[in-house]
């Protein structure tokens, strides 16, 4: 049983609650409960192992490189689809948000082609979700794979939501860290 259905049996919640109106124990609190959650659950699906990569990941304030989140509201299939965008800066937002960002699926961070700055907390129809993190297991296995060790260089050409950007400058240093241009879209 994984660290997150631990907490969902013993929370009483069904794994139809989890990620999107779930946090992670003591998530609200404190976003490090959230992060070594997270690590323990990829820990256990294999996707991490003891290392550079997961020191970094229990550090990494996803919080901070992804201030808001988008959460679905509207059933599967409904017509227009209905998001709200989550803010770190709402406190009522957080318990939420920390189980978007910690629970391990991809968490979506932008509508529409809106820009990533300036938004304003609330609901939004309609449209799509027209970016997103990657799975969380995925880049820490893809991490694990580079075998990352301080002075390496790396080079991102796509950086997203800066996940994998954020983790390999933790391990290697900010040094030999190059983003092109483009990448800021």
């Amino acid at each position: 049983m994984s660290a997150w259905d631990a907490y969902l049996a013993t929370s009483g919640r069904t794994p139809a609650q989890s990620g999107a109106d779930v946090a992670p124990p003591g998530a609200a609190a404190d976003p490090a409960a959230a992060r070594a959650v997270m690590v323990a659950q990829l820990e256990e699906e294999g996707a991490l192992g003891p290392g550079p990569v997961r020191d970094a990941l229990l550090v990494l304030p996803r919080e901070v490189l992804m201030p808001q989140a988008y959460v679905r509201r509207s059933a599967s299939g409904e017509t227009p689809p209905r998001w709200d965008l989550l803010d770190w800066a709402a406190v009522q937002d957080r318990p939420e948000l920390l189980g978007l960002l910690y629970g391990g699926a991809s968490v979506l961070v932008q509508h529409d082609g809106e820009p990533l700055l300036g938004r304003a907390r609330g609901s939004r129809s309609g449209a799509s979700i027209t970016s997103m993190s990657t799975v969380m297991g995925l880049t820490a296995e893809l991490l694990e794979e580079l075998d990352l060790r301080p002075g390496h260089r790396v080079l991102d050409v796509g950086t997203g939501a800066g996940v994998t950007a954020a983790v390999a400058c933790q391990v290697c240093g900010d040094r030999g860290w190059t983003i092109p241009p483009t990448s800021w879209g």
